[in-house]
């Protein structure tokens, strides 16, 4: 939202010359375009390519509901909210300034908690997060598919300011646990060089994260893409996992290892 009003400004930023415009990643780059019609650019971010109709009622719920406390605002979302999902289930709590992006290409199970702040984020044609039931999403924490796929098996737990990234695809299966702070699923940026800086280099992926059921991820672990955790398995606090963690094993460290 921020770029958007840049854009519509039009600060002196915009006005520079390409020689002295700062490398960037490529999405800065697509938000910072001059020929950007601030509206379109706004409206695709918001809720993609979806009905100017189906828009009107996106503001209209997120600008009346979206900030209202107490009882009365899980009341109001209750009932308001499930019409911007492509799917929700039955008794969906959902708390109060939840950021949507594309909530159409976003489906929820019934009985979910998703608490105050969250971010659910669907981003490209291609995106699609599937949550399933009885799953709960921590405060401040943030589901981002960037023209890629997230699924959240029944059951999940997600603790408090965690990040579940990625530019592929990310499966958690029933029953995880994952605490505070965790950061799952983003792939790494390709060495930069003196042509091209790192900051503007495609994104290294490979293949997503798959974690099985019943897996627990201690606080501040952090989970690498193209890793797959198998089920039963434990992420102590703390740990870096870029391999492979079995069914059933612990996994300690940075990097992580097998105990």
């Amino acid at each position: 939202m921020f770029l958007v009003l840049l854009t519509m400004n039009k600060p002196a930023f915009f006005n520079l010359k390409d020689d002295m415009i700062p490398a960037m990643t490529p999405q800065q780059e697509k938000l910072t375009k001059e020929t950007n019609s601030p509206f379109k650019l706004y409206k695709e971010m918001a809720v993609g390519d979806v009905s100017l109709f189906k828009f009107i009622v996106y503001e209209i719920v997120q600008t009346l509901f979206s900030n209202i406390g107490c009882l009365l605002g899980l009341g109001l979302r209750s009932f308001t909210y499930p019409f911007l999902f492509a799917k929700c289930g039955a008794k969906v709590a959902f708390g109060k300034g939840i950021i949507l992006r594309n909530p159409a290409k976003v489906e929820l199970g019934k009985k979910c908690l998703i608490d105050d702040y969250t971010v659910i984020d669907a981003r490209g044609n291609d995106a699609k997060i599937v949550v399933g039931d009885y799953v709960s999403l921590g405060r401040g924490s943030a589901l981002v598919a960037k023209n890629s796929q997230i699924v959240l098996g029944n059951g999940v737990n997600i603790g408090t300011n965690c990040r579940i990234a990625t530019q592929s695809k990310v499966e958690i299966g029933e029953s995880t646990l994952i605490a505070a702070y965790t950061y799952i699923g983003p792939g790494n940026h390709k060495a930069g060089d003196e042509e091209k800086p790192l900051i503007s280099q495609e994104m290294d992926i490979k293949g997503g994260v798959t974690i099985g059921k019943n897996v627990w991820i201690g606080t501040r672990a952090t989970i690498l893409d193209g890793v797959t955790i198998g089920d039963g398995a434990i992420i102590g606090a703390h740990s870096f996992v870029t391999q492979d963690v079995p069914a059933g094993k612990k996994a300690v460290g940075t990097p992580a290892r097998i105990l």
